[in-house]
This record gives C-alpha cells, sequence and structure tokens, in this order.
C-alpha cells in the first residue's frame, strides 16, 4: 500500500466512522473509541465491543478477513476480534445506506459450524489495498440467516454536514 493509499483509506475510515458515531448517538447510544484496538473498534454504552467493518458501496456479500497479511501470515480481523457485534456498513459518500449488526458469537459460530459445511468451496477475495496482501472469504448476504443480523437502511438525510 503506497502512502497516498494509506492516506485515503484513513480518510475514508474516518470520515465513516464520524457518520456511524451520529448514527450510533442518533439511537441513544454512547460512543468510546477511546479503547480502540486489535481487538475491536469501539465500545457502545460502556460494554458493548464492536468489530465495524465499512465498504463504499453496497454489495451483496460480506467480506470475513482471514489472513490480514500474507508475507507475514498476519491473521485477519475474523480470527483476531473479541467483539460482541460485528457492525458491517455499507456507505454511499457520507451516508450510510445499509447497516447490519450481527452477534458476534452467533454469527461466527453459524458461519464455522454451519455454512463451512455446506460451502466448502466459496469464493475468495484477494485485496492489494490493506496491510499487504489480505485474503477475504465472500459470505453472500442471502445465505446468513435474518435471524443472525439485524438490518437497517437509514434515511439519507441522516449525513453528517
Amino acid at each position: 500500500m503506497t502512502e497516498k493509499e494509506k492516506r485515503e483509506y484513513f480518510a475514508f475510515e474516518a470520515m465513516c466512522q464520524k457518520v456511524l458515531d451520529n448514527y450510533y448517538l442518533s439511537r441513544g447510544h454512547k460512543v468510546d473509541r477511546s479503547k480502540s484496538c486489535k481487538d475491536f473498534d469501539c465500545i457502545l454504552d460502556e460494554k458493548w465491543k464492536v468489530e465495524e467493518k465499512f465498504r463504499d458501496r453496497e454489495y451483496n456479500d460480506i467480506l470475513i478477513e482471514i489472513v490480514q497479511d500474507l508475507k507475514t501470515f498476519d491473521a485477519g480481523w475474523f480470527i483476531k476480534t473479541k467483539c460482541d457485534y460485528l457492525h458491517y456498513i455499507f456507505m454511499k459518500d457520507d451516508s450510510i445506506i445499509r447497516f447490519m449488526r450481527f452477534k458476534w458469537n452467533d454469527f461466527r459460530n453459524w458461519y464455522l459450524e454451519n455454512y463451512l459445511s455446506v460451502h466448502s468451496n466459496h469464493q475468495s477475495i484477494v485485496s492489494k489495498k490493506g496491510w499487504g496482501v489480505t485474503i477475504n472469504l465472500s459470505v453472500p448476504i442471502a445465505d446468513i440467516p435474518k435471524n443472525l443480523y439485524f438490518d437497517d437502511r437509514p434515511i439519507a438525510d441522516k449525513r453528517i454536514m
């Protein structure tokens, strides 16, 4: 990743976090990013650890990062996170177009115990835009049982100005 790409990535993530913080606050949550680390991104309501994943538009899948950097074989967030919830957010410009909340242990267990046994040959996505060469596994949203997530499509006027 070049320095320019790093700056663009950090700017995108910072913008997304500001928009998401407003989303959280509008729903009565308290947001704490001061303790963010490799294990999670923020704490909501002083107790819930949250892992956040942002994409720049809506896709029909979620990506599970298995390897963050193939050169160093650094494990991806799917293996490292210590979150209670995974928040998967699709953005358009400075608006949330789809927000998905997964109770982490339920989703992780379903994926490992049920999904992989049936879908052992699912698509992998290689990204060179992350920290080195990143390996992601694609999980179509249509394959995920609806009881495993909360799905919200906020109105466009909840943008940060």
